[in-house]
């Protein structure tokens, strides 16, 4: 207010034009009206006031227009039917899921209940139920154990094959390649084949104790010939420098490592046939010993790369995918139930959420507007009070410089015009009856909101108890129907 009253001062020169019209007797001691100056004053609060009016009442209208478009979004009935509607739809819904998975279960269920009685009639039948299939559950980190044991063995042995190879450490290395590679293969199909002893099969245990009997001494023989090959090149090698004549014939320097070779491998079968464990010097012994020991392991390897009764572990493996599969398939089903519950939910919140911010924003705009009339109410009395104020400064400064006495109606105030002064209507009665029912329908769409909550959590919990209703069920059918099967085919 003191701002309204120094800038009317400042613009109106109110002190000077006081003491000008105080010089003149003016105004005069029997007037009744306000002189120029006052009317000015006046004049200059009412087109302030005027101004204040105008800008209320375009909020106002900018306000109304919005709650009219915010009213348009907002249909109480037809959201209370949305709330209604939401549980309709679970029934249908569920019914429709155990259509598209029931074939899918049940065929799941068959294949894993025909794999687990395969299971149990092989096990009755080779005397295996007492005891569960066994072999390892990753045959990827089986075999990369013998893998690994393949690599030992070739570094191992390529420092006995490097030392008598006329191509040094690569020969070595090549040789001991080629040596490890046939030795673990070997080793491995024996071990494999080893599994058929436990098979209650008479005809089948003897094929296979010939052919690991076979497989051995193959095993046996490629690993004492390569003995002999080792030392029969290391002899060559070493009567080289002896046994080169001056006078002899130069041998092309890239023939005569064939030519050793050749001389080697004749030299090395020359004493296997002769004597197939006699080794000149103890490196032989050590690189037949290490290839029996890497062997040995490998051969377990083969052996336990599966369970020891040939075709067990295929049986359980296939149970256990068979199983999962129908885990899987439940798994799925279920979740594609609880995603129609899941679902609901979401859509009840989202309607919610969105009733409750376009009512929410209504009331703003309802409260908007009532601050709007009570800022224009409060601001147009203080413009006249400013203008009383400035009126009452103007008059005391006149009566201090005048000499006639001041006129009667100094002693009065100024009021507004009260079409003025008077608030503009913020809210109609229609807003307001719209205001008080949406209040009431956010009151009652809570209360559906939790009671369809409610519900919904009671259907999900009956749905629980009849889909494991429907999974025994479904188990049971089918268990029938393999009986069934199975009096058919001994009848």
């Amino acid at each position: 207010m003191q701002k309204l009253v120094e800038t009317a001062r400042r613009t109106l020169a109110i002190d000077q034009k006081a003491t000008d019209a105080a010089r003149h007797d003016n105004p005069k001691t029997l007037s009744a009206s306000l002189d120029v100056t006052e009317s000015e004053i006046c004049a200059h609060f009412i087109a302030l006031a005027r101004q204040r009016r105008e800008s209320c009442e375009e909020s106002l209208a900018r306000l109304q227009l919005d709650r009219k478009a915010t009213a348009a979004k907002i249909d109480v009935v037809q959201t209370r039917d949305s709330f209604a509607r939401l549980l309709t739809a679970v029934e249908p819904n569920l019914e429709k899921l155990k259509s598209e998975h029931t074939t899918a279960l049940y065929q799941a269920k068959e294949n894993e209940a025909r794999a687990f009685k395969h299971l149990r009639w092989f096990q009755q039948k080779h005397n295996l139920h007492h005891r569960a299939a066994s072999y390892p559950k990753s045959q990827l980190y089986h075999f990369a154990i013998v893998a690994a044991l393949a690599l030992v063995e070739w570094v191992s042995l390529a420092a006995f094959y490097a030392e008598g190879s006329d191509f040094g450490l690569l020969g070595g290395v090549l040789i001991a390649m080629t040596l490890s590679i046939v030795n673990i293969s070997l080793a491995i199909l024996s071990g494999s084949l080893l599994r058929y002893v436990n098979h209650r099969s008479p005809r089948r245990k003897a094929l296979a104790l010939t052919g690991v009997a076979v497989l051995y001494t193959c095993f046996l023989l490629v690993t004492l010939a390569a003995a002999h090959y080792r030392a029969a090149t290391n002899d060559i090698a070493q009567s080289q420098p002896a046994s080169a004549a001056p006078g002899a014939p130069a041998v092309p320097s890239y023939a005569a490592p064939d030519l050793d070779q050749w001389r080697a491998a004749r030299l090395a079968w020359q004493r296997f046939a002769a004597n197939p464990v006699g080794f000149g010097d103890v490196f032989s012994w050590i690189l037949v010993m290490l290839a029996v020991i890497f062997g040995i392991f490998a051969s377990y390897k083969g052996y336990r790369f599966d369970d020891a009764y040939p075709g067990y572990g295929e049986l359980d493996r296939e149970l256990l995918a068979r199983r999962a599969a129908y885990e899987a398939a439940k798994a799925a089903y279920s979740r594609r139930v609880d995603q129609v519950f899941d679902r609901i939910l979401e859509e009840q919140a989202h309607l919610f959420s969105e009733v409750k911010s376009n009512i929410e924003y209504f009331q703003q705009l309802i409260s908007k507007s009532d601050d709007q009339r009570r800022t224009f109410v409060h601001d147009v009395a203080e413009l006249q009070d400013a203008c009383n104020i400035l009126l009452k400064r103007y008059r005391q400064t006149n009566a201090r410089a005048r000499s006639s006495p001041a006129p009667f109606y100094f002693n009065n105030s100024f009021a507004f015009d009260g079409q003025l002064t008077r608030s503009p209507e913020a809210i109609s009665e229609s807003d307001e009856r719209l205001s008080r029912s949406y209040e009431s329908a956010m009151k009652d769409f809570s209360d559906i909101a939790r009671q369809n909550d409610a519900t919904v959590q009671n259907l999900r919990t009956a749905e629980i108890r009849r889909r494991d209703y429907y999974f025994n069920k479904l188990e049971r059918d089918i268990r029938e129907k393999l009986i069934r099967e199975a009096w058919e085919v001994k009848s």
